[in-house]
């Protein structure tokens, strides 16, 4: 059965403090903590693992991706970066022949 927002908290904030344990003895703080890590590790990981799906998370942060140079940026002080991120793969536009 699927929950609620609310209650998908209410469950994950007790899980986080203990209050929830799982079947064969897993601990709940222990599996929040792993759920958490993972999480992150996918949100701001490169697409090229899997996770950060067309870098969204990049985008919504801003953040230049394995660009190789935005030096001309750095002292842009709270300006938002002009340029889509990049993955490790590359960029579609580097392929264009010119």
């Amino acid at each position: 059965a699927e929950l609620q927002p609310a209650d998908q908290d209410a469950f994950l904030t007790a899980m986080e403090a203990g209050k929830v344990d799982l079947p064969n003895g897993v601990k709940g703080p222990g599996f929040f903590g792993l759920l958490l890590q993972n999480t992150m590790e996918g949100f701001f990981a490169d697409p090229v693992y899997g996770g950060n799906k067309d870098m969204v998370s990049w985008r919504m942060l801003g953040f230049p991706g394995a660009r190789y140079d935005y030096r001309d940026h750095v002292s842009k002080h709270n300006q938002p970066y002009p340029r889509p991120p990049v993955s490790i793969e590359g960029s579609p536009e580097w392929l264009v022949k010119r």
